[in-house]
């Protein structure tokens, strides 16, 4: 359910680097909650050339579930569907794309060397009004992110078909969220059922890699981060 509110969310991205990023916002009057890549502005980013997008041009890369990404590039001469020359994202073949993901979705943006130092990716669109949204998550790695344009409390992703780990072998059968530090690491949180909450009960939820349950805000406004899973199954976000 969205409610008829339009709402944005701007985040700093950095030159030279990747930077993780999901989708929050859906179409305005899309009710399934799909959210077009076409809703992304960007400042401070210099837009690529079409024979030399693959080196030059801003790109985001969308995960397939499996082991490849579909590619989409910051163009000033893509083609819109009447043929004029436009800058915006465009696909492989240099036309200006309309491909629309549901809302939840992460995908890496990646600024190449001297196209940006610092600037700004801006994403607005209709805001869910629903009390929960529920993620897919695949066996392996779902690129996923948090759905809403409020920091994530820990302690609201629950789980659907996701077998809890245990702490002692919690880095080869626990799901896993890995969240990107921004420059080449990982911070790790694993959902098993020996945690410890903060007042030493033991409980199953997600865990830092001490085996303590977090309850803090790790999933960012507008970040993404890996999902990883021996089963598939889903993730809820509460507000």
């Amino acid at each position: 359910m969205f409610s008829p509110v339009v709402g944005y969310s701007t985040q700093g991205i950095q030159g030279g680097k990747l930077n993780c990023v999901a989708l929050q916002f859906a179409d305005v009057g899309d009710d399934d909650g799909m959210a077009s890549l076409a809703n992304l502005s960007t400042t401070g980013l210099t837009a690529g050339q079409y024979d030399t997008m693959s080196t030059d041009a801003p790109c985001i890369m969308i995960f397939d579930g499996i082991s490849n990404y579909d590619y989409y590039f910051y163009i000033s001469d893509a083609y819109d569907a009447e043929a004029n020359e436009v800058t915006a994202w465009a696909d492989t073949n240099g036309d200006a794309t309309d491909v629309a993901k549901v809302i939840g979705t992460g995908f890496w943006l990646r600024i190449p060397d001297g196209t940006c130092n610092t600037g700004t990716l801006t994403e607005s669109g209709e805001v869910s009004s629903a009390a929960t949204t529920t993620i897919d998550i695949a066996v392996g790695l779902t690129l996923a992110g948090n759905p809403y344009p409020t920091a994530m409390n820990m302690s609201k992703i629950t789980t659907t078909g996701l077998t809890a780990g245990q702490y002692d072998t919690m880095s080869t059968d626990a799901p896993c969220i890995m969240i990107f530090d921004g420059v080449s690491n990982y911070d790790y949180y694993f959902y098993i059922s020996d945690a410890y909450d903060a007042e030493d009960n033991e409980v199953t939820a997600w865990a830092d890699t001490n085996g303590d349950a977090v309850t803090s805000n790790i999933a960012e406004v507008g970040k993404a981060f890996w999902a990883r899973s021996a089963t598939a199954g889903k993730l809820t976000f509460s507000l």
